[in-house]
């Protein structure tokens, strides 16, 4: 069954993407992390046009491809087998794959029009839900460190206070960016392999704090985080593309403001 990318406002992001964000999509989408291997329900890397583009080494003119294979996790394989025969395209909509992320980890989110909107409920409730297993204080302390790394601690006016800062990821599109690269690596904590994802500039930072600042005595596999009922495969590789797709996004909406200083 060849990739067929649907028309989806959700992954158009990715049309404005570079390719060394597309590359990172591609790893998270084709590649277990555990081992390195390739996924065996992956089909991107057959794709003709991915093909051609990833010779060139240049990964923009198969953003549809690589999106396609994205909606494509998201859907069961008989109902886009069926979707392929009868609709012209494979997989869900970028929006019903976020929404079925938030409800399988039973994450308070409110319906919403606005693609955005939806994902700064995510990462909101991403970190909010870890805010019970780290030291008091050491949470924000990592945000504004990872502030600084990626150079927009002066958009933090000062110490930061994570709920405020929480607050502001709705309307401030540099606090948005921010809580798209700390999420990762804060959830990290109880999903492993979201560490990998986290960019390089960022873990450097988090990497040697996150161990202390963790509540004293807190047993990580035994804990009773909503985080721990993804178990499925496919929420393994939906979650950390979704991951990647907001970042892109901040990425993309920061470059009026000159994002390419920003990590």
């Amino acid at each position: 069954m060849a990739l067929k990318y649907r028309k989806d406002e959700g992954l158009a992001v990715l049309a404005l993407s570079g390719h060394e964000d597309l590359q990172r999509l591609v790893r998270v989408l084709t590649h277990d992390e555990s081992d390195g291997e390739k996924r065996r329900t992956q089909q991107l890397l057959d794709d003709p046009s991915y093909r051609a583009a990833a010779e060139q080494g240049d990964l923009r003119p198969a953003w549809k491809a690589i999106a396609a294979e994205l909606q494509a996790y998201g859907g069961d394989s008989i109902a886009n087998a069926w979707r392929s025969l009868t609709q012209d395209h494979t997989g869900v909509a970028y929006r019903e794959i976020v929404i079925d992320i938030c409800g399988h980890l039973k994450l308070g989110v409110k319906p919403s029009t606005d693609i955005k909107e939806l994902e700064d409920q995510l990462l909101v409730a991403l970190i909010s839900g870890e805010k019970a297993r780290f030291q008091p204080d050491h949470l924000g302390r990592i945000m504004e460190e990872v502030a600084d790394g990626a150079g927009l601690k002066e958009s933090l006016q000062g110490n930061v206070d994570l709920d405020d800062l929480l607050e502001r990821v709705a309307v401030d599109a540099k606090a948005s960016y921010l809580a798209a690269l700390a999420a990762p690596a804060i959830a990290s904590t109880t999903l492993p392999f979201l560490g990998r994802l986290t960019l390089p500039s960022v873990l450097a930072v988090v990497a040697p704090r996150m161990g202390a600042a963790l509540m004293p005595g807190l047993n990580i596999a035994a804990a009773t985080s909503a985080l721990m009922l993804l178990t499925s495969p496919a929420y393994r590789v939906t979650l950390p593309a979704v991951l990647e797709v907001i970042r892109i996004r901040r990425r993309v909406l920061l470059s009026p403001m000159d994002a390419r200083e920003v990590a």
